[in-house]
C-alpha cells in the first residue's frame, strides 16, 4: 500500500509542476500540443515495447488474453448501453454523442500507462497494451463515425497510430520470446521513462487552463465524471469477483482491468471533437472536470484492487 502512496506522490508533483509552468506561461497551449504529439508519437512507444521484455510465462498469456476480452467486452457493452439510455434524453445530438465517447473512452495513454507502469511493472504495461488495442479498435471505428457524423467506419486508422503498432509489436515480440540486448533495452527504457513525468506535465498545464466558473456548474459533466470514476469500476469490479470463481486471474490481471476502467475520460475526445466541431466547450469541461476528480477517485481505486484483489 506503502508503494501506491509514493507512485500517487510523484503523480501529483508532477501535475503541480505542469499547473505551475502554464500559470508562468512557460507552458501554452501550442507547447501542449508539442509536447502531446511528442509522447503519443515518440515517447509512450518506447515505453509499451519494454514491456514486451517481462518473463515469458504461460499465466502472463492467460492474462492478456483475458484482458483482451474484458476490454472487448467492457467498450461493447458500454456503448450500446450508453446510446439506449441517451436516446430519449433532452439534449442536442451533439452533447448526446460527447456524453458516450467521453463515457465509453478514458485516458488510456497519458495516465493508464504510466500508472499501470509504475504499479505493476512491465507485465501490467503489457496488459495496459492489450486493452488499448481494444480501446483503439472501438474508438477508431465507432467513436470516429460518431464525431464525423458520417456512416463510414475507418478500421485502418488503427494500424496508422504509433501506440497500437507499438502495442502490437510488443505482443508479438512477447510471446516470440525474443528478448533486447541490454544496450538496446537500456535506451529504450531510458526513453520510455519520460513518460510519466512528461504525461503528467501535460495533464497539469490543462487543468490549469480550465474556467472553474462554467466548468463546476455543468451538470452533465458531474454526471459522466460520475459514471466514468466511480459506476463503471465499480460495474466491471463487481463482473470480475463474479467471473474470478469460476476463471482463474491474477491480481494483476484483475487489477488492471478495474484502474483501466476507473481512469478519467480521455483527451483524444477533445481532439476529435474540436477537429469536427462537436461540442467542443462541452467536451473539455467533461474532460477537465474528470481529471480533478481523478485526483480522488483513482487513488482510492489503486488501494480497492490490492485491498480486495
Amino acid at each position: 500500500m506503502i508503494q501506491v502512496y509514493i507512485v500517487f506522490f510523484k503523480i501529483f508533483i508532477f501535475l503541480a509542476l505542469g499547473f505551475v509552468l502554464n500559470k508562468t506561461k512557460v507552458i501554452d497551449s501550442t507547447a501542449e500540443k508539442a509536447l502531446s504529439k511528442i509522447l503519443l508519437t515518440a515517447v509512450l512507444p518506447f515505453m509499451i515495447l519494454m514491456s514486451s521484455q517481462h518473463t515469458y510465462s504461460n499465466e502472463a498469456v492467460n492474462g492478456m488474453v483475458i484482458c483482451a476480452a474484458f476490454g472487448i467486452g467492457y467498450y461493447a457493452l458500454t456503448l450500446i448501453i450508453m446510446s439506449l439510455s441517451l436516446k430519449r434524453a433532452k439534449i442536442t445530438a451533439d452533447e448526446r454523442r460527447i456524453m458516450i465517447t467521453c463515457t465509453a473512452f478514458a485516458n488510456t495513454g497519458f495516465v493508464g500507462f504510466p500508472l499501470m507502469e509504475a504499479l505493476f511493472g512491465n507485465y501490467g504495461l503489457l496488459l495496459a497494451a492489450v486493452y488499448n488495442l481494444c480501446y483503439n479498435l472501438f474508438f477508431y471505428t465507432y467513436a470516429v463515425y460518431l464525431f464525423s457524423r458520417k456512416p463510414k467506419f475507418r478500421l485502418l486508422e488503427i494500424f496508422k497510430n504509433p501506440v497500437s503498432i507499438a502495442s502490437i509489436l510488443a505482443i508479438v515480440l512477447f510471446i516470440i520470446p525474443w528478448r533486447m540486448p541490454s544496450f538496446i533495452a537500456e535506451a529504450f527504457k531510458l526513453i520510455g521513462d519520460m513518460t510519466v513525468p512528461m504525461s503528467m506535465m501535460v495533464m497539469g498545464s490543462m487543468l490549469a487552463s480550465v474556467k472553474i466558473k462554467k466548468l463546476v456548474t455543468d451538470k452533465k459533466a458531474y454526471i459522466v465524471s460520475a459514471l466514468r470514476l466511480v459506476i463503471l469500476p465499480v460495474a466491471v469490479m463487481g463482473v470480475i469477483m463474479a467471473v474470478s470463481f469460476f476463471l482463474p486471474m491474477s491480481p494483476e490481471t484483475k487489477s488492471v482491468i478495474v484502474l483501466m476502467c476507473a481512469l478519467p475520460c480521455g483527451s483524444m475526445n477533445v481532439i476529435y471533437s474540436e477537429n469536427h466541431d462537436v461540442a467542443p466547450h462541452f467536451c473539455a469541461r467533461t474532460v477537465s472536470l474528470s481529471m480533478v476528480f481523478m485526483l480522488v477517485t483513482l487513488m482510492f481505486w489503486a488501494w480497492a484492487v490490492q485491498a480486495v484483489f
